[in-house]
């Protein structure tokens, strides 16, 4: 049954191509939608940028995730993506207290954000327009972009483009006067080149290429430098030119099982360099009900050249951001996805039911480890 083959080979292209694997295209007039559950905990204590010196960088967000696709025809999809974070950390709370802020810490924060798109094929090509924004209390953000999926070679190749546009908003904090100042701008462009073709029945290769330009206020709140024993907000230039290039070679053993191997190299205008590799294998379980995947992805970077631990003196750039550091980090987990099939459930028929679950575990060198877990429910009717 070659079928199963395709199958699983077909949902490794859709990751491939770079187009978000829910807005594939449906029957006529048929909705789908997913609710998608993401628990998030971070636990570190080497934060060298924590205002109060703890290092704590204890975090746990919880984040549910709204999914809804409707086909209007055959060639026309409308989809849009409604994200709600909610979320405790411990850097943030002993910032607020310490500064007099408010005297009792932020606490809890939230963030609401949302993308739309729409998309229509014509002859061998997919144009999706889309726009999306972000709030939170003291980040917002507007964005919109475009992409093009070409099919050609009787649908063996595909290539796929995509530019977008950021018009955020960042509220730093002055640590000399306790307050918070008025919103800056920063402005976030991207491209991204996607191509991927069929070896064989069993082979697909992939590859990329993202640019992204950043101009405007790239600090964080939250980061801080010891500068001759002060706590110091970080300084980082006005301007951060990324770049990254990947690619993916995916194989199907037979009809149950495929294997995914990945590779992206990225550098930037900060003369940070990083390494990604990833592995993960993909088995039908369940009479073809089922699939398990089982990931590992290995991660190494240098640290950007504005980074120190401390100083003695001023300097115009600098930061002690523990992510803008070298490190290495690993990362293993399984996801399981499971089609229940036809439903009915208060009285509404459900033409397909589905569930996922996923669970990851993250640690890297610099003392940073996180523990990701996921739980969806989709329905199309």
């Amino acid at each position: 049954m070659a079928v199963i083959r395709w199958t699983l080979l077909s949902l490794f292209i859709l990751s491939i191509s770079m187009v978000h694997t829910f807005a594939e295209m449906l029957s006529p007039k048929a909705w789908k939608t997913k609710l998608l559950f993401n628990i998030y905990s971070q636990s570190s204590n080497s934060g060298e940028q924590v205002y109060d010196d703890s290092g704590n960088e204890d975090v746990f967000v919880f984040e549910p995730m709204l999914f809804a696709s409707y086909q209007i025809d055959e060639t026309t999809n409308l989809s849009a993506h409604i994200t709600f974070d909610t979320w405790t950390a411990e850097s943030d709370t002993r910032l607020d207290g310490n500064t007099g802020q408010s005297g009792k810490g932020i606490g809890g924060q939230s963030r609401i954000s949302g993308n739309f798109s729409y998309s229509k094929e014509i002859e061998n090509s997919l144009w999706t327009p889309k726009i999306g924004f972000s709030s939170e209390y003291d980040y917002k953000s507007f964005n919109a972009g475009l992409s093009w999926t070409g099919s050609f070679a009787e649908d063996n190749f595909t290539l796929t483009t995509s530019a977008q546009y950021f018009h955020d908003s960042t509220t730093l904090f002055d640590y000399v006067t306790e307050k918070i100042k008025e919103p800056e701008d920063k402005r976030v462009y991207s491209l991204d080149i996607n191509a991927s073709q069929f070896l064989t029945r069993s082979d697909i290769i992939s590859f990329g290429q993202t640019t992204i330009i950043q101009n405007g206020a790239l600090e964080s709140i939250r980061n801080t430098t010891k500068i001759a024993g002060v706590r110091t907000a970080e300084q980082l230039p006005g301007s951060r030119k990324r770049y990254a290039y990947y690619t993916q070679w995916v194989h199907g053993f037979n009809d149950d099982l495929a294997l995914s191997n990945k590779y992206r190299f990225y550098h930037d205008s900060w003369n940070l360099k990083s390494h990604t590799y990833e592995v993960s294998l993909r088995f039908n379980t369940n009479e073809e009900y089922g699939l398990l995947e089982l990931s590992y992805r290995l991660y190494n970077q240098s640290s950007v050249k504005y980074f120190f631990n401390s100083l003695a003196s001023i300097r115009p750039n600098f930061t002690n951001d523990s992510d803008l550091e070298g490190f290495t980090s690993h990362r293993i987990g399984p996801h399981y996805a499971y089609d229940l099939g036809e439903k009915s459930v208060l009285g509404l028929d459900i033409e397909n039911l589905n569930l996922s679950v996923g669970a990851y575990y993250y640690t890297r060198s610099n003392d940073l480890t996180y523990m990701i877990t996921q739980f969806s429910l989709g329905a199309e009717f």
